[in-house]
C-alpha cells in the first residue's frame, strides 16, 4: 500500500524517512564557525539599525515633511517662544509665512543647532555660577535692616 491510499482510507502513513549526511569534523567545525559568524553579523547589524533608528526619532519625530512649526522648533532647540521671535526678529533662523502662519524648513532648523548650539559641560556651568557677581551675596541682605536708622546711636 503507498502513502496516497493510506489517506484515502482516512489512515494517514506516519512513518518517516531519515536522510543522514556525513561530512568530516573539520568541514563540520568551519561550517558551524561560518555560521556563527553569520549570526554575529546579523546581531551586530540589527543592534545597529535600532540604534540609528532611535537617534533618528530622537531628532525628528515627523522626518516626512521638510517644515516644522514654532511649536515643534521650540521643543527640538529647547528654547521658548519668545527666544525663537528673538532668532527670527535677528534673522538667525531662517522662516517663511504661509498665510498667518510661520514655518520653518526642517533643514535650516538643523543647519542652525550645527553651527549655533553647543553643549556645555556641566563643570564649566558650575564655574560660571560661582563666579557670578550674585552668587557670593546669597545670604548677605540687601539695603537696611528694618528698624536701623543709619544712624550710629
Amino acid at each position: 500500500m503507498d502513502e496516497q491510499s493510506d489517506l484515502c482510507n482516512g489512515k494517514p502513513n506516519y512513518q518517516k524517512i531519515m536522510e543522514i549526511i556525513a561530512i568530516e569534523s573539520k568541514a563540520f567545525a568551519a561550517l558551524v564557525e561560518k555560521i556563527e559568524k553569520i549570526a554575529t553579523y546579523v546581531e551586530v547589524s540589527l543592534t545597529k539599525e535600532t540604534e540609528q533608528q532611535q537617534v533618528t526619532d530622537k531628532k525628528s519625530r515627523r522626518k516626512g515633511e521638510p517644515w516644522m512649526t514654532g511649536q515643534e522648533v521650540c521643543e527640538q532647540l529647547e528654547i521658548s517662544a519668545r527666544t525663537l521671535q528673538r532668532y527670527r526678529t535677528n534673522r538667525i533662523i531662517a522662516y517663511s509665512i504661509c498665510g498667518r502662519k510661520i514655518r520653518y524648513r526642517r533643514t535650516d532648523v538643523e543647519q542652525f543647532c550645527e553651527r549655533w548650539m553647543r553643549e556645555t559641560p556641566d563643570k564649566q556651568v558650575d564655574q560660571m555660577i560661582e563666579a557670578h557677581s550674585l552668587h557670593g551675596r546669597k545670604n548677605r541682605s540687601y539695603g537696611k535692616k528694618r528698624g536701623d536708622t543709619g544712624k550710629n546711636g
